[in-house]
């Protein structure tokens, strides 16, 4: 596909659980299945063919308005530099992606934080700059 697609049209998205140890462990099938494959196994298979975009939710914090997972998000981007990283789960209000910001991840998902108005139009700004 993303021979097909190109590198600006596919996003990968993937979805971790932070197991015990630290490592984020990937998991499918509506979250259900967890898999020994750890993000860090995972994306080497598609960073040689030209991958430019990774979504990665840390399921742990999805929807829970706690704050994300920065060490996970500032691992990511040392290790696959190379990657727009985009972070979904636990985004709160417009700090987060000010400190999302800081980590080097190029976008986030806020769908909560939005809904339940905990960042208003004039905060976004910052982060929308054609609106």
């Amino acid at each position: 596909m993303l021979e097909r697609r190109g590198a600006e049209g596919l996003c990968l998205a993937i979805d971790v659980r932070v197991d015990e140890t630290g490592v984020p462990r990937v998991r499918t099938r509506g979250w259900v299945k967890e898999h020994a494959l750890s993000l860090w196994d995972l994306l080497p298979q598609f960073t040689g063919e030209g991958l430019a975009h990774v979504l990665c939710t840390d399921i742990e914090l999805d929807g829970a308005l706690g704050g994300p997972n920065l060490a996970l998000y500032r691992e990511a981007v040392t290790a696959f530099p190379g990657i727009q990283w985009q972070a979904s789960g636990g985004v709160r209000d417009a700090a987060d992606l000010h400190r999302l910001s800081e980590v080097g991840v190029a976008a986030a998902i806020s769908g909560k934080a939005l809904l339940e108005g905990r960042m208003q139009p004039e905060e976004l700004r910052p982060f929308l700059p054609a609106a």
